[in-house]
């Protein structure tokens, strides 16, 4: 009995098995097979910029040091003793030219003045004492010479006049000229006394401020020492560098604006410099900036400052003006002309630190590419953006229109 049993589940579990094989063979063989699906292959979406011709003038950011255009260290061209010190002659005052800054002890060189002044007195009377026995030797030299003339029986209204000139010594000729040269001598000395005496008086030369003093009243000074710092504040320079494929544009006729902090002024282009930086190989120029301190609403420019500025280039006609970020390294950029990518090289007119001017390099068609696409090679199929934005503008439309005659077709 047992056996039987045992026989019989042992049976029903094999149907069992056999049905389930059967069941999962029929579903493997009436399964479809997937299949591979391809893909259309979709151009990438790209920007671009439009290409035009144009003319601009270039510009170059530039910068320097505010220097003095003219600083003098005064000092004392005669030796004395400081008597008086002007009260504005102080380190900050501006004065004018002219202006008295301290005066030396004139007493001793009043003096040497009239010794002079009797020195030259004296060397006027020298030579007319001179002058004097020359004439009264002339007057004796002629007499003499008609008396030897009457003894040989030559009759004469006068005497040659080459006798006479061969007779300068007898005529104190070198006397005189001796007493012409010591009366020169005197008056040269006169004039150096009373410009020493002139020199006592310490001024300013030019219009400007004193940035040091170094003298004081009763201090004894000598020829040589310097008094006073002072510098011009009529005109001060800026030394500027710009790159020299620049210099050949610089349009020096355009002013050149000087830019502190939130205030501009302009200034003018002097000369090109002869030489060129020794760090970066850049051309120099000098730049004045006439009257700095005028203008108190531009604020006041101080010597040593560093002030940026603009200067501008001579324009650039019918180029094209690209930004220099879609410059590759090598001077191409990517264009796209007929939905397809395209390298092209170019020819520059001028490269700036941000923008650069295009001669040539262009065909007709091309777009200038602004997207970053990474690696890509010539002739990729691209979309232009502006087209893409054009067809879902077109899709919008459409579908709008079929919803609003749905809308009118349900209120009939």
């Amino acid at each position: 009995m047992n056996k039987s049993f045992n026989m019989r589940q042992e049976l029903m579990l094999l149907a069992l098995l056999l049905g389930a094989i059967a069941i999962a063979a029929t579903i493997y063989l009436t399964a479809p097979k997937p299949q591979r699906s391809h893909e259309a292959k979709v151009a990438r979406l790209v920007e671009t910029l439009p290409l035009q011709r144009s003319s601009e003038r270039p510009q170059w950011l530039g910068g320097g040091e505010v220097s003095a255009a003219q600083r003098v260290q005064l000092a004392a061209q005669v030796s004395g003793r400081i008597e008086n010190i002007a009260a504005d002659a102080v380190p900050g005052a501006e004065l004018k030219k002219g202006e008295l800054l301290a005066s030396i002890e004139k007493r001793d060189y009043q003096l040497q003045v009239q010794q002079q002044k009797a020195a030259v007195i004296q060397a006027q009377a020298n030579l007319d004492l001179e002058k004097g026995q020359a004439l009264l030797a002339k007057e004796e030299y002629e007499l003499a010479a008609r008396q030897i003339k009457t003894r040989r029986g030559i009759q004469t209204a006068g005497v040659d006049d080459s006798a006479i000139m061969d007779s300068s010594l007898v005529l104190r000729e070198p006397q005189i000229a001796a007493a012409e040269a010591g009366l020169k001598t005197a008056k040269a000395n006169l004039a150096l006394m009373q410009l020493n005496l002139k020199r006592t008086q310490i001024t300013m030369p030019f219009n400007g401020k004193i940035i040091s003093r170094s003298a004081n009243t009763g201090s004894q000074v000598s020829s040589n020492n310097m008094l006073f710092d002072v510098v011009a504040t009529d005109e001060f320079w800026l030394q500027v560098k710009i790159p020299q494929q620049f210099l050949p544009l610089l349009d020096i006729s355009q002013p050149v604006i000087i830019q502190q902090g939130k205030y501009q002024r302009e200034a003018k282009i002097l000369h090109s410099l002869i030489e060129v930086d020794a760090r970066d190989r850049q051309a120099k120029i000098l730049v004045s900036i006439k009257n700095p301190l005028d203008n108190l609403q531009l604020g006041n420019l101080l010597l040593g400052s560093y002030v940026d500025c603009i200067l501008f280039a001579k324009p650039i006609d019918d180029a094209y003006v690209i930004e220099n970020r879609y410059i590759k390294e090598g001077g191409y950029v990517w264009v796209v002309n007929d939905n397809k990518l395209y390298k092209r090289e170019l020819i520059m007119a001028y490269q700036g630190r941000d923008r650069s001017w295009v001669e040539s390099g262009f065909v007709d068609g091309d777009v200038l590419l602004s997207s970053n696409l990474g690696v890509v090679t010539e002739g990729t199929e691209v979309r232009l953006a502006a087209d893409h934005v054009a067809e879902d503008d077109l899709e919008k439309d459409s579908l709008e229109k079929e919803e609003l005659e749905e809308n009118s077709k349900r209120v009939k």
